[in-house]
């Protein structure tokens, strides 16, 4: 079974590039209302994550770097899951559509 994805690989880099400029807008909006709304949003299955493993609370926001980074860790190795099953799941059709 191949590991590697390409599909992976390029979702992973685009969460990873989004959450990077959604931080930076965070920071540039910084004392706003709702500054981080972005952020917290594109971070919610690290958020919702978090939240199911430490019994139900669980605070994030833009001004918790460590927590953003580990987001952006989190959600990339998510997107780079998702693209890894849909790419097996396309080649494993294709192989069989040849062979049939």
């Amino acid at each position: 079974m191949r590991l590697l994805s390409w599909t992976g690989v390029a979702l992973a880099s685009l969460y990873a590039l989004v959450l990077a400029g959604l931080y930076l807008d965070y920071l540039r909006r910084a004392g706003t209302w709702f500054a981080d709304l972005p952020l917290v949003l594109a971070a919610l299955p690290f958020t919702l994550a978090m939240r199911a493993l430490n019994g139900g609370s669980y605070d994030f926001s833009g001004d918790l770097t460590v927590r953003v980074a580990c987001a952006a860790a989190f959600c990339s190795g998510l997107a780079y899951l998702i693209g890894w099953l849909l790419e097996t799941a396309i080649r494993a059709v294709v192989r069989f559509g040849r062979i049939a």
